[in-house]
Parts: C-alpha cells; sequence; structure tokens
C-alpha cells in the first residue's frame, strides 16, 4: 500500500464508477415517486381541517424529518426482518434495493408533505371561493385552478429535495446495494485500499456534477414554467 496520490487516477475511476449509475437512478426515480405519493397522503391529512388527521401528520413529518436516514435504514433493514418473523412472516425474499427504496421514500416523504402544504397555502384562499363560486367541484377547482399555481411555487424546493434525495442514496451501500458508491468502494477494495483517496474524489465529482446538473434543470424548469403561467 502506498501513501502517493496519482491525480491521473481519477479520471481512470469516474467511467468505473458511473457504470452503477443506473442502479442509483433507479433507486432516485423510484424513491421520488413514492416519496411523492406518501407525502400527498400527509400533506392532505395536515390540510383536511381535522385535528385527529393533521396531528397524525405532525407527528410523521416530525418523527421522519428528526431520525437520521441511516438509523432509519437499519432500523427497516435489521430490525422489521426480525419483527416480521415473529409473527411468521419471511421477509428474505425482499430485494436490497426494494429495503434502501422504502427507507429513502419514508425519509424524503416528510419534505415532500411539508413543501405541498406550504405550496397550498400559498395560493390565495380568494381563488377557490371564486372557483367555488362559479359551481367548481372542489376536484375540479383543484387540478384547475389551484394546482397549476402550487406547482409553480414547489419547483424549487422540489428541485432540492430531489437533489437531497440523490444524495442519499449514497447510503445504498451500507446494506450492500452496489450503486456508485457501492461500486467506488468496490474498485477502492480491488486496490487493497491503495488509491482510495483517488476513488472517492472521482465519487465526490461525480455527484457535485450531477447535483449541479440537477439545480440547473431545475432553475430552467421553474424558469420556462413561470414564463408560460404568465403568459
Amino acid at each position: 500500500m502506498t501513501d502517493t496520490f496519482h491525480p491521473s487516477y481519477i479520471l481512470e475511476y469516474i467511467p468505473k464508477i458511473l457504470q452503477a449509475f443506473p442502479m442509483t437512478f433507479y433507486i432516485l426515480f423510484m424513491s421520488l415517486v413514492l416519496s411523492l405519493l406518501i407525502g400527498a397522503v400527509f400533506a392532505f391529512l395536515s390540510l383536511s381541517g381535522k385535528k385527529a388527521a393533521g396531528t397524525i401528520a405532525k407527528g410523521y413529518v416530525s418523527f421522519m424529518r428528526g431520525v437520521p436516514t441511516l438509523i432509519l435504514i437499519f432500523l427497516i433493514y435489521l430490525g422489521l426482518p426480525q419483527v416480521m418473523r415473529n409473527f411468521g412472516v419471511d421477509m428474505s425474499g425482499i430485494s436490497l434495493s426494494t429495503y434502501i427504496i422504502a427507507c429513502l421514500s419514508l425519509s424524503v416523504s416528510a419534505n415532500m408533505a411539508e413543501m405541498m402544504r406550504s405550496a397550498y397555502l400559498a395560493i390565495d384562499k380568494g381563488q377557490r371561493e371564486a372557483a367555488y363560486s362559479v359551481g367548481m367541484s372542489p376536484v375540479v377547482a383543484f387540478f384547475r385552478i389551484i394546482f397549476p399555481q402550487a406547482l409553480g411555487v414547489a419547483i424549487p424546493t422540489l428541485g432540492n429535495n430531489i437533489i437531497m434525495l440523490f444524495k442519499e442514496t449514497s447510503l445504498a451501500f451500507t446494506i450492500g446495494v452496489i450503486d456508485m458508491m457501492g461500486k467506488a468502494r468496490a474498485v477502492s477494495a480491488a486496490n487493497y485500499g491503495a488509491t482510495k483517496l483517488e476513488v472517492y474524489i472521482a465519487a465526490g465529482i461525480i455527484f457535485w456534477a450531477l447535483c449541479f446538473i440537477m439545480e440547473k434543470g431545475t432553475k430552467l424548469v421553474e424558469k420556462a414554467y413561470t414564463k408560460g403561467r404568465k403568459a
């Protein structure tokens, strides 16, 4: 093992780490879809006006935002199968990627719920009342009047949540998923850790570059959507 730093290795390792990008993208996409669905449920409960539903939503959001994602991963991956085994349920057939998607979806859904709630409340209440006054049902008023405006408000926060979720996919390696971080560890192990600095610099560059692209993409989408709405 040598402590010599080889910058040229960084460019060599970037393509190797990117070989695992499809798995990272799969985790990101599935976690994003599920977190939006779960977040929508708890945003609805929070906005329902019912005390019990609001309390449940607040408790869920508080718990998920307060528990580190890594702890949640270990609780679900290590703890849930053990608990279910006591009820005669065997979870050994569930894939590692399914566990990490479930964990990330639950963790990020709290921020998604707050994003949706805030975006909904940002729309003037008078617009809803005006829609009802011309005969629109609550569902029609929501999709034709409220949702298009709330989406414009939510785009920046949604972009930030996606970037945060993307960075958290790097935790998948902790349970053995071969995503980009898992691939980086494998590359480092193949060299007996001799070039681990170069490997992780390469991984850091990849994550930074993709986050930069997503950030710029979010701004472009926000600009285009806002311009379209104004037009």
